[in-house]
């Protein structure tokens, strides 16, 4: 497995994928729970348009994991 990088144009998630069209799919759901204070203001239509699906970084991993590391320290 690989740790793709899956990109709107304004936000991006981590998933564990064996191929680019699994870290899509996987990549989904993630991507609409970031997208959902805009599909509640603009209608459930508004568009996610995934424009990038590459293997993260290293050093993309890392703020991922230090990211959710703080939000779960201060939940």
């Amino acid at each position: 497995m690989t740790t793709f990088l899956v990109a709107t144009l304004s936000r991006y998630v981590l998933v564990e994928a064996s191929d680019e069209d699994q870290a899509r799919r996987l990549a989904r759901p993630g991507l609409e729970e970031l997208y959902a204070k805009e599909r509640e203001q603009f209608g459930s239509d508004f568009p996610i348009e995934i424009l990038t699906v590459r293997p993260a970084t290293q050093p993309e991993i890392d703020l991922w994991n230090w990211h959710h590391q703080m939000i779960a320290s201060h939940s």
